[in-house]
C-alpha cells in the first residue's frame, strides 16, 4: 500500500512538471534591447573631424549627438556651466560661414569636450551672439557664455558663441599667466603681508587669499587702474590675467598677485546682481530670492559665518574655506 502511494506521488510530480515546461514554451518570449553600439552603427552618419573649422564646441548635448535635440530658433538661457573664453577671428580664406567665423579658447589652459566629446583646446564658432552684451574690441574680448549648435543653411553642423557677460582688456598688452577673479575682501591688518584681496581661478574651483594686486605691469592707464580698483570692492569683481610673487614681511610669507592684463566689463553691459543669503534658514546663496521648506538642519549652522559671494564661475555660492569643509565634516 506505502509503495503505491510512493508511486502515485512520484506521477503526479512528473505531471506537473511537463505541464510547466509546456506553458513556459508557449508564452511568448521578450525581444532583446539592440545595445548602444549597435545603435550608434546604425544611425551615426557624421565624422566630427571632417566638419568646417573641426569639432563642435558644447557644454552639453550638440548637434553632433545622435540623441540631440533639434536646434530650435528661440533663445534659451545661458547655462549656469558657461565657461570664460578668449576670442580670435578665423582669417582663412573661404566660403562662409565655413571661414570667417571665430575660434573661442577657454582660459587657464582648459580642455572641453566638443562635437564627439574629444578634448579640445579651442573650438571654431560660425558666428557670435552677443545676447544684449556689449561686443566691444573683439581683440581685447574675454567672454563669459558658450558654444551652442545652429544650422546655417547647407551647413547644419556649425556652432554659435552666445555670450553671457562681455569683459574687455584695459591695454593692448598680451596676458600671461593664468586668470582670476580678484575681490577685495576688506581686511584691513596691522602689519604686512595681510590677506586683503581674495582671487579665484576662472574655470577652476582653486581660490586662495593674497596679500594684494600689482596692476602696474598692465601697461594700462591710471584711470583705467584705479576702475579696476573699485570694481575689486563690487561683487563681482575685476579679472586679472598674471602670474605670483612672495611677499614677506613681519607678518610673514604671502603670495601677490602680479597683472599682466587686466578686465573689465566692456561698454553698458549688463552688471551682475550682488550674492545674499536667503531660503527659510539662511542656507542658500543666491543672487535672487529662493523659497525653500522650513526645516533646520545642522549644517546650516555651518553657512551662517561663511562667504555669500560670486564664486569662479561666475554664480552665487558659500565659499568653501578649510573652515567651512572642517564643519560640515563634523556634521
Amino acid at each position: 500500500m506505502r509503495n503505491l502511494t510512493y508511486v502515485r506521488v512520484g506521477l503526479f510530480a512528473v505531471a506537473l512538471v511537463t505541464l510547466t515546461l509546456f506553458m513556459g514554451a508557449s508564452l511568448p518570449q521578450p525581444h532583446a534591447a539592440p545595445d548602444r553600439q549597435s545603435l550608434d552603427r546604425e544611425t551615426t552618419g557624421v565624422n566630427a573631424e571632417n566638419l568646417p573649422g573641426g569639432p563642435l564646441g558644447s557644454s552639453g548635448k550638440t548637434a553632433l549627438d545622435n540623441d540631440a535635440e533639434p536646434v530650435s530658433s528661440s533663445r534659451e538661457p545661458v547655462s549656469n556651466n558657461a565657461t570664460f573664453y578668449t576670442v580670435r577671428p578665423d582669417l582663412r580664406r573661404c566660403a562662409s560661414p565655413r571661414c570667417g567665423g571665430y575660434y573661442v579658447r577657454p582660459v587657464n589652459r582648459l580642455l572641453v569636450p566638443y562635437g564627439n566629446r574629444r578634448l579640445m583646446a579651442e573650438c571654431y564658432v560660425a558666428e557670435i551672439d552677443w545676447n544684449g552684451q556689449s561686443p566691444g574690441d573683439i581683440r581685447k574680448a574675454l567672454l563669459r557664455g558658450e558654444v551652442q549648435p545652429r544650422t546655417f543653411g547647407y551647413f547644419p553642423k556649425l556652432g554659435v558663441f552666445r555670450v553671457s557677460e562681455s569683459w574687455e582688456a584695459a591695454s593692448d598688452n598680451r596676458p600671461i599667466g593664468d586668470f582670476y577673479r580678484v575681490r577685495d575682501r576688506g581686511v584691513r591688518c596691522i602689519t604686512f603681508p595681510c590677506p586683503s584681496y581674495g582671487e579665484m581661478k576662472l574655470n577652476s574651483r582653486f581660490s586662495q587669499n593674497i596679500a594684494g594686486v600689482d596692476l602696474t605691469g598692465a601697461g594700462a592707464t591710471e584711470e583705467s587702474r584705479n576702475q579696476a580698483l573699485a570694481a575689486m570692492t563690487s561683487g563681482e569683481g575685476a579679472l586679472v590675467a598674471g602670474i605670483h610673487r612672495t611677499v614677506t614681511g613681519p607678518g610673514g610669507r604671502m603670495p601677490e598677485l602680479r597683472a599682466t592684463q587686466f578686465y573689465l566689463r566692456a561698454g553698458n553691459s549688463q552688471a551682475l546682481k550682488p550674492c545674499r543669503r536667503s531660503g527659510c534658514s539662511g542656507q542658500v546663496c543666491s543672487d535672487k530670492d529662493v523659497i525653500t521648506t522650513c526645516e533646520w538642519r545642522p549644517e546650516y549652522a555651518c553657512y551662517q559665518k561663511s562667504a555669500c559671494e560670486r564664486q569662479a564661475d561666475g554664480d552665487c555660492g558659500f565659499t568653501r574655506t578649510a573652515e567651512l569643509v572642517a564643519c560640515l565634516g563634523r556634521k
